[in-house]
């Protein structure tokens, strides 16, 4: 063998040593956001008086750092989340008070969902009043 490919191959080998020694980063697991592919769809009249249509996707976002918890969002407060552990039968109704969102202890597993908002939703100078509720679907750890 020629001293050439005895000096390429010894590099590659020092060179993916350190590059596994220095560069590997311990393995974190990220928050996982899940957005509901069903959106809250409604209508409104504005301060102007002219109607219009819209929707909003709820969240839900996991962290493998709090396991069986959940964190629900929607860009509006006054919405209910009626939600199903269907892993574990746990079940209740988150209520959204407040744009920013709130943690429900849903239990690790397949969570279930569907977003209301009974008496519509407050939006900034208007009230809409919801057509279809959400739903969505996401793993909890």
């Amino acid at each position: 063998m020629r001293p050439r490919h005895r000096l390429r191959r010894a590099s590659i080998v020092v060179g993916t040593g350190l590059a596994l020694v220095l560069g590997a980063q311990p393995a974190d697991a990220a928050p996982t956001d899940t957005v509901f592919p069903i959106p809250i769809a409604g209508i409104s009249v504005s301060t102007t008086g002219l109607p219009s249509s819209g929707y909003s996707y709820p969240t839900a976002t996991t962290d493998p750092d709090t396991p069986g918890v959940t964190r629900l969002g929607l860009p509006y407060a006054g919405v209910h989340v009626h939600w199903r552990n269907i892993s574990t039968g746990a079940a209740g109704v988150a209520y959204l008070d407040h744009p920013g969102g709130t943690s429900v202890e849903t239990g690790s597993g397949t969570v279930v969902a569907v977003a209301t908002a009974p008496g519509g939703v407050d939006g900034i100078n208007y009230r809409i009043f919801v057509i279809t509720p959400g739903a969505g679907v996401w793993t909890v750890p």
